[in-house]
C-alpha cells in the first residue's frame, strides 16, 4: 500500500510540476537563441570615447602603449591578438578585468566610469561604430553586449 501511494504521489507531482519544469530546469537563453547585442551596434559615443583616450593616456599608455599595441609585458588592446583573446566575451569581463588588475602595482583605484570611458576608446580604436548613447558603466548592462571580432 505504501508502494502504491507513492508512485500515485510521484505521479501527481510529476503532473503538477510539468508545465514549470522548462522555467525552471532549462538553462538561460544564449546569444545564439537571443538577439543579443555586440560591439557592432554602435554601444558607446564619439564624446565617450575621446575622453576616454584622454584618460587611458594618463592612466594606461605607460604599460600598453600610447598606440596600444602593449608593451614588455602588458598585452595589446588593439588588433587581432586583443580581437581574438576576447571575441564572445561580454563587455562586464573586461571592465572586471581592468577594475580588478590594473594597474598592476596599485591595483583597483581606477573609477568605474573611467575604465567604462576607456573601455570605449578600446572600441574606438579597434574599429567598432560609434553612436548616440555612451556606454554605461554599471556592469549588468555590459554582461548584454558582446565583443564580437568580426561584423555580423
Amino acid at each position: 500500500m505504501i508502494h502504491s501511494l507513492s508512485r500515485r504521489f510521484v505521479a501527481v507531482c510529476g503532473l503538477v510540476a510539468a508545465p514549470l519544469w522548462p522555467l525552471h530546469l532549462e538553462p538561460r537563453a544564449t546569444s545564439s537563441h537571443l538577439p543579443g547585442r555586440t560591439v557592432w551596434d554602435s554601444v558607446y559615443t564619439v564624446s565617450q570615447a575621446a575622453t576616454g583616450e584622454a584618460a587611458y593616456a594618463k592612466t594606461c599608455a605607460r604599460c600598453h602603449g600610447a598606440s596600444l599595441g602593449g608593451h614588455d609585458e602588458s598585452p595589446p588592446l588593439i588588433g587581432s591578438a586583443f580581437l581574438a583573446n576576447w571575441n564572445g566575451v561580454p563587455l562586464s569581463d573586461l571592465q572586471t578585468r581592468i577594475r580588478t588588475t590594473m594597474p598592476s602595482d596599485s591595483v583597483g583605484v581606477y573609477e568605474r566610469q573611467l575604465v567604462t570611458d576607456v573601455i570605449a576608446y578600446l572600441l574606438k580604436a579597434n574599429g567598432f561604430p560609434a553612436g548616440g548613447v555612451a556606454l554605461p558603466q554599471d556592469v549588468e548592462p555590459l554582461k548584454e553586449i558582446v565583443i564580437q571580432a568580426s561584423r555580423p
